[in-house]
């Protein structure tokens, strides 16, 4: 069974890699890949959640930073050496795949730039329920480029995708519970005999 499931991901990551191409995408995807190409983006959203975006914002900004810290230390500090899976860059041929990025020596399930970025995505959709679609659309997007540059496989993405849900969920059931503790906490008592 594990071996079909192995063959079945190769044969979508050869697809989705080496067949489904196209030039523009191939200018594109390495930039939309580079997590140090969307640390403004991020830093500046996370300043302003803190500054401008109330109490929910303030609680956001919280989330994100729990989200980050459980979905990146679980993919990449716990999952990666226990599953031990080899990148598919560094196991097949290379003549056999299309690699748009350098070469990384780390595992490859899950992905972790799919479980920060479906994190994110959940937290910001709890803030700003609306645009919930465009949070997933960019995070399925960075999924989507880790397979299309080469360095991991539609299963590694899927499942790093659900380790950032559930992350994102933890993180939001963490904070809000936080929050009506301390509310709970600090309700001022009426005074005795009034």
């Amino acid at each position: 069974m594990i071996d079909q499931l192995v063959a079945i991901d190769q044969s979508f990551f050869t697809f989705l890699n080496g067949i489904a191409y196209c030039p523009v995408l191939d200018a594109i995807m390495p930039a939309v890949t580079r997590q140090e190409n969307w640390y403004p983006l991020l830093g500046g959203l996370w300043i302003a959640l803190l500054i401008w975006g109330g109490r929910r914002g303030r609680m956001a900004g919280i989330m994100l930073i729990i989200t980050i810290a459980l979905a990146d230390q679980l993919s990449s500090a716990a999952l990666k050496p226990l599953v031990r899976r080899v990148r598919p860059c560094n196991a097949l041929p290379l003549d056999e795949i299309r690699l748009l990025v350098r070469r990384s020596g780390a595992f490859s399930f899950p992905s972790s730039h799919a479980s920060n970025s479906f994190g994110m995505a959940t937290v910001l959709a709890w803030r700003w329920p609306r645009l919930a679609m465009l949070f997933f659309a960019v995070a399925i997007l960075v999924a989507y480029s880790r397979v299309y540059v080469g360095v991991h496989y539609p299963m590694d993405v899927l499942a790093g995708a659900a380790l950032g849900v559930m992350c994102g969920r933890a993180a939001i059931w963490i904070v809000v519970a936080a929050r009506r503790w301390w509310e709970r906490r600090n309700v001022v008592e009426p005074a005795r005999g009034l």
